[in-house]
């Protein structure tokens, strides 16, 4: 009996053994089945891309950068002999605006004024004696014609001719100390030399000053003068220095904060670049500051911009359409996306302005206004217009 049942738990386990078998293979022939049906394809999905239409145009680079308006010319006034200070003009006073020949003020030197007399009392005898000279020369050359004599005399002092050149020597050099003297009398009053503000006054009135005293500081008014240091590609933006110069170049002058502007232009262009620095000066002029609609106070930081060279067949695109590996992506005719390495021309604020290569020159294109890395040539886009710049 026992028997008999281990060979039916034998038959059994059989019978299952072969059930499962059975069921894999029916398993593995659908699984079959199903992997070689071709599944339907599916629609390609289209990224939404933010773009900008440009088209190929000509533009001109703009140059910014910020300096001080200096007045043109920065004189530190001093004294050219001594003396005291006898007389201050009510004009000269800090602040004030002077005029070109306006007396500041006016020293005393006695002693100045006795060697202007001296020089005149010099020069009166200097002339007397060199008339003298001249009457007795003529009688010595009358004497010896009347003597009937031939040939010039054994001595040219017989004829006085030494006596005569020093006679006039004497008159070149009493009229030269008479000029110095004048011209220290002059120097006594000391005027302004040019259109100017006084910026300090060094002196009092009855003060003692030696020559070479300070005695004011002056800024001229004909002019203020920024200077801006340029790289060399800011150079590469702008004409010839040549050009600027002839055509007294136009240059924007705009206080700091930008609530006043001035018209300058182009004065002069620096022939060398630091070493240190690798900077080459730029000089901006603006003519008659003090009588702009405001003022341009010498001193003042100001912020100037310049015009650059104009340049064609160029994009202006956002700054953010040029990516991380300096290339510009577009929309093909397709809708799909392709790109092109690029090195800008120029930037400014808000824009980059990039050389379009000559298949994109004719047409208009839809660019991307912030490409990203993970973007592949030929992906399927559905452009958004954001606008143009």
């Amino acid at each position: 009996m026992k028997r008999s049942l281990n060979w039916i738990y034998f038959a059994l386990a059989v019978l299952i053994l072969i059930a499962v078998l059975v069921y894999i293979q029916s398993a593995m022939k659908a699984n079959e089945a199903a992997v070689s049906k071709p599944r339907p394809t599916s629609k390609a999905s289209a990224l939404d891309v933010s773009v900008v239409t440009v088209r190929a145009a000509e533009h001109s680079a703009s140059i910014q950068a910020v300096g001080v308006a200096n007045a043109n010319q920065n004189l530190l006034l001093t004294t050219q002999i001594s003396g005291e200070v006898i007389e201050l003009s009510p004009s000269f006073e800090v602040g004030e605006q002077i005029k070109k020949g306006q007396v500041l003020l006016r020293l005393k030197n006695i002693s100045t004024q006795a060697d202007l007399a001296r020089a005149k009392n010099t020069l009166a005898n200097a002339e007397l004696t060199l008339k003298e000279e001249q009457r007795q020369a003529d009688q010595a050359n009358a004497e010896w014609r009347a003597a009937g004599l031939s040939g010039d005399p054994a001595s040219d002092l017989v004829l006085r001719a030494p006596q005569l050149a020093a006679a006039k020597t004497d008159l070149s050099a009493a009229q030269a100390a008479l000029a110095l003297a004048q011209d220290n009398v002059k120097q006594l009053t000391i005027r302004a030399p040019f259109d100017a503000i006084v910026v300090s006054k060094d002196v009092a009135l009855g003060a003692y000053l030696n020559s070479n005293t300070q005695v004011a500081t002056l800024y001229s008014t004909d002019q203020v003068v920024v200077e801006l240091q340029l790289s060399l590609l800011d150079w590469q933006k702008l004409p010839s220095a040549d050009r600027m110069l002839k055509n007294h170049w136009p240059a924007q002058v705009n206080s700091v904060n930008g609530s006043d502007t001035w018209q300058g232009y182009v004065k002069q262009a620096g022939l060398h670049v630091d070493s240190n620095s690798g900077l080459r000066s730029l000089f901006v002029a603006v003519d008659t500051p003090l009588q702009q609609s405001p003022e341009l106070i010498p001193g003042s930081f100001v912020k100037v911009q310049l015009a650059g060279a104009s340049l064609k067949n160029l994009w202006q695109l956002p700054n953010s359409a040029l990516s991380q590996k300096s290339e510009i992506w577009y929309v093909d005719q397709d809708n799909r996306l392709a790109n092109f390495d690029a090195t800008p021309k120029f930037v400014d604020q808000e824009f980059v302005y990039i050389e379009v290569p000559e298949r994109l020159r004719e047409t208009p294109h839809q660019v991307l206004i912030q490409p990203y890395n993970s973007y592949l040539k030929g992906m399927l886009v559905n452009p958004q217009e954001r606008g143009k710049p």
